[in-house]
């Protein structure tokens, strides 16, 4: 589902955390690099799709890799934009550009999505589901990075495998 356009009021809000170095110190703090991962993983609150969230203040929240769209695009730039896609699949990943966190629409998001989620070793086969998974892996970000890519390994190890028909 798209993103809502954001208001005047919430662009507002966005441009004031944009451009305070307090919240950009706590968004940038919530990110790990992971051994063998190109993404750049959130180890912040997740959403109920698995994507990282951001507070912008008491009583916002945006979705975290559109606060980072907004970092290096700018915030009016995002308020032209209601999706942004993950070519990675990691719903976690912070790195905006080309294979990662990308300007989408929703038609184009949903096909992508279709044509990747059978695919052996892709993270959207995980039996955990896009939360569950994000929320394991987050933790295990959290505690030990390099933990993340053996699970990784792992799940393309077991997706990529036939599994027995009986």
């Amino acid at each position: 589902m798209p993103a809502p356009r954001l208001s005047a009021e919430g662009l507002s809000v966005l441009a004031g955390s944009v451009g305070d170095a307090a919240s950009l110190a706590r968004y940038t703090g919530k990110i790990v690099q992971v051994p063998g991962s190109s993404c750049l993983w959130r180890t912040g609150a997740v959403s109920g799709r698995g994507h990282g969230r951001f507070w912008l203040g008491h009583d916002r929240v945006i979705l975290a890799h559109r606060f980072a769209f907004a970092v290096a695009h700018g915030v009016a730039a995002l308020g032209q934009e209601r999706v942004l896609g993950h070519r990675c699949d990691n719903p976690l990943c912070q790195r905006i550009g080309p294979g990662h966190v990308v300007v989408s629409s929703p038609l184009q998001n949903r096909r992508e999505w279709a044509s990747r989620r059978h695919l052996l070793g892709n993270p959207l086969t995980d039996p955990r589901g896009a939360r569950k998974r994000a929320v394991q892996l987050r933790d295990l970000a959290r505690r030990d990075p390099a933990r993340v890519a053996v699970d990784l390994e792992q799940l393309r190890r077991i997706s990529g495998e036939q599994l027995a028909l009986w």
